[in-house]
């Protein structure tokens, strides 16, 4: 008996996101318990300013964050199942595409795709519309940076999670324009606070106290620098060539939750202690060679473990 197969793509969907799912084709990487980092953020956010949870926001999706979007699931009609795909992403006002982008695609969604990879240090050259294997390596380079699965493939998941980093660096850019004019809202103090003390812990948590400082002191002379973004959030979050200029965004520990010496560091460093100067590079010799750096640069002092240069 002959038996004639046929290629069969199986609709499911799965926590609140319509995944098409095809033998060989990985889906995007859901944000759900375990995730990290700034759409993970966001979401918190806006889950506490609806009133859905009473919960700060730290970047972490622990059983809180999972519990809260349950029940926004419930309100809203989706599958509450505590993880956040395409359609609870849209109905959180976080989504705006709906489409899939691969090798071969052509248009303006790539074109837009193209861009935003560009802006991100994730170069594919001209962005031209054509998704081609510049293209694909781009965003398999973003999504290994940013715990997704690399398969090339931008689907919903890596295009929201692109375009949002891309709307919260525009975001963050704007207060501190409005900060370098006096308009500095307790919301901004508190997000610099919150990312200037977190890359602190995660850098120098075995640091002394000064070392602490003098860390959150090249962060503000980064920011304050022509030569690096002009945010704490965004300094911190750099990337050259696809790489985080610093490497707790790589490991995932600036995710961590900063002890009482770092938030005090921070705040001191937020108020202007400069306990090394101009300095905006330090390194650990223990741990780095930090060739470019001794080339290029100059020595200013060593504190604890770090050596710093300006």
């Amino acid at each position: 008996m002959k038996t004639i197969l046929k290629k069969v793509s199986v609709y499911a969907t799965v926590a609140g996101c319509i995944a098409i799912l095809t033998m060989g084709v990985n889906a995007d990487t859901l944000i759900k318990t375990g995730s990290r980092g700034s759409e993970v953020y966001t979401i918190q956010t806006k889950l506490k300013n609806w009133s859905y949870t009473n919960a700060n926001p730290d970047g972490i999706f622990g059983n809180n964050t999972k519990e809260a979007v349950k029940y926004f699931q419930r309100k809203n009609g989706l599958t509450p199942d505590g993880v956040v795909g395409y359609l609870t992403l849209s109905k959180l006002g976080m989504a705006n595409v709906n489409s899939t982008l691969k090798s071969g695609s052509r248009g303006d969604a790539v074109k837009k795709l193209q861009s935003a990879l560009n802006n991100k240090g994730y170069s594919v050259g001209i962005a031209d519309g054509v998704f081609g294997s510049k293209t694909y390596n781009a965003v398999v380079a973003f999504q290994k940076a940013n715990g997704l699965t690399p398969d090339g493939i931008a689907g919903p998941i890596t295009q929201t999670k692109l375009y949002l980093s891309t709307t919260t660096t525009t975001a963050a850019t704007t207060a501190s324009t409005a900060a370098s004019r006096g308009t500095t809202s307790r919301e901004q103090m508190a997000t610099d606070l919150y990312w200037l003390s977190r890359i602190i812990n995660a850098e120098a948590e075995a640091e002394p106290y000064k070392g602490k400082v003098a860390v959150g002191n090249v962060i503000m002379n980064r920011v304050n620098s022509s030569y690096f973004p002009n945010t704490i959030k965004g300094v911190i979050f750099e990337y050259y060539q696809g790489i985080p200029q610093f490497s707790p965004v790589a490991d995932g520990t600036i995710y961590n939750e900063p002890n009482a010496e770092s938030i005090a560091a921070a705040k001191e460093a937020l108020n202007g202690s400069r306990p090394v100067g101009n300095s905006t590079y330090f390194f650990n010799p223990a741990k780095s060679a930090g060739t470019w750096i001794v080339k290029n640069k100059t020595y200013v002092t060593k504190i604890g473990n770090h050596v710093f240069y300006k």
